[in-house]
């Protein structure tokens, strides 16, 4: 019997036995986080031609497209009796975030020289902004870190370089250079836990339970993004007439906050299911009805865990003490069934009231209550009051029977077994709850 608690606890997942935020836990369920994002799509820029009424003017049309990839990985633990509750924590050193974006670069050229004027495009690229980093979830309030920053600094690159012969005598020439700039930034809002917003690492969500063997709940993560991208173009004009020499037209830098995002983005729904113990259907009372001084009734109650978890509890009599239950402790596994002997052996006559208390890791039902109902009475087979016995042919100090009464759930259907000796009540029961031992190892073999 001592053993008996260790061994139920030596069953029980190791978290459930760790874990000290719930007595009682289900299985942890894994939570894989992926989303993306679209960053500066569509954005576009056009600097117009520079420098403004120059005989040699340049033109840059840029048009960005991109996005960040981010992973976080998870796990969601349910735990009681203090309420059906839901934490999420986070893997240590699972998040990752990859951004990726391309420029689709258009330069084009204008000259206009006396009567010599025209235009064209003349340099179309792509350029490629990226970057990654590596951190812990979830980036909420209290976590640290609470913000991941992906920055991307491009060398400056040499976008054009270019000349050309605008008539005898004269020639023109461009160099362009582009740097890009971009920083994107990420940090949760919140989690919602079937409806309810989580703000802060560490915040628990109280879950209705249902009283069945899964529990289905749906976890939502919000995420906030800020993201901008600049470029520095830094363009040249060169003139060279073969009389006058060369000289710079314009040698300027022109910034362009090319795009910025700013926004929230909830993450696609994850669903985890936690197996849960669920204890069957029990009678509302038992009722052992009118018993003989010196016998003993028992009720066989078969404990079912009609659940997807190993249902355990302990079981125990208040109110009258002819009452008793045996075994102290009741183990089912998922979809199996133990019990319990409660037995009534009176010491005196009257009416009795007891309550069997089944007290188990059921979270919808951590303690149900069956009042428990019985009569004892004096047999009329007892001797005469002067000792000389009754005419009926038992003799002298002839005294009654003993009887042990079993009764099932569901009903009467009473059954009595005489036996011949003073001390065969205590003995049939302690073979009824040998044979409902048997029953019970038998099940969880």
């Amino acid at each position: 019997m001592l053993l008996l608690p260790v061994l139920l606890s030596a069953i029980l997942p190791a978290s459930a036995q760790d874990d000290p935020r719930w007595e009682h836990e289900s299985i942890p369920q894994d939570i894989d986080l992926h989303d993306f994002v679209e960053l500066w799509n569509g954005s576009e820029f056009d600097t117009g031609w520079v420098p403004s009424g120059s005989p040699l003017a340049v033109r840059f049309q840029i048009e960005s497209t991109g996005g960040a990839e981010i992973e976080m990985e998870g796990v969601g633990f349910m735990g009681w009796p203090d309420g059906l509750t839901m934490a999420i924590d986070p893997v240590p050193n699972t998040g990752e975030i990859i951004v990726d974006a391309a420029l689709d670069a258009v330069t084009s050229i204008k000259f206009d020289v006396d009567i010599y004027a025209w235009e064209s495009e003349i340099d179309r690229r792509g350029i490629d902004v990226e970057g990654e980093a590596t951190f812990s979830p979830f980036l909420l309030m209290g976590d640290l870190p609470s913000t991941v920053e992906v920055a991307f600094e491009g060398d400056t690159n040499e976008l054009l370089n270019w000349d050309f012969q605008v008539f005898t005598g004269v020639t023109a020439g461009i160099i362009v250079d582009l740097g890009p700039e971009a920083t994107t930034t990420f940090n949760g809002e919140n989690w919602y836990v079937d409806g309810e917003r989580l703000d802060s690492a560490g915040q628990e969500a109280w879950v209705e339970p249902l009283g069945e063997a899964y529990q289905d709940v749906g976890v939502e993560y919000v995420g906030h993004w800020n993201s901008r991208l600049d470029l520095v173009l830094n363009p040249v004009f060169q003139v060279c007439v073969d009389i006058i020499g060369c000289w710079d037209l314009v040698d300027i830098d022109i910034p362009i906050p090319l795009a910025s995002d700013d926004f929230d983005q909830f993450f696609p729904t994850s669903t985890l299911v936690f197996p849960l113990p669920v204890i069957g259907e029990l009678p509302a009372r038992h009722d052992y009805g009118t018993i003989e001084l010196g016998s003993t009734a028992v009720l066989e109650l078969p404990i079912e865990n009609i659940g997807a978890l190993d249902l355990e509890g302990a079981a125990f009599v208040t109110g009258s003490s002819y009452f008793s239950v045996y075994p102290e402790y009741f183990q089912a596994g998922a979809a199996a069934t133990d019990g319990v002997v409660v037995s009534f052996t009176p010491g005196a006559e009257g009416d009795f009231e007891g309550t069997l208390v089944l007290q188990s890791n059921d979270p919808l039902e951590p303690e149900i209550e069956i009042p428990l109902l019985a009569s004892a009475m004096v047999s009329y087979e007892t001797g005469n009051a002067d000792g000389t016995g009754d005419e009926t042919g038992n003799g002298n100090g002839s005294r009654a029977k003993p009887q042990v009464v079993r009764t099932e759930v569901g009903g009467c259907g009473c059954t009595t077994v005489d036996d011949q000796s003073t001390g065969g009540g205590l003995a049939l029961l302690a073979l009824g709850g040998l044979v409902f031992l048997r029953r019970r190892r038998s099940s969880e073999t």
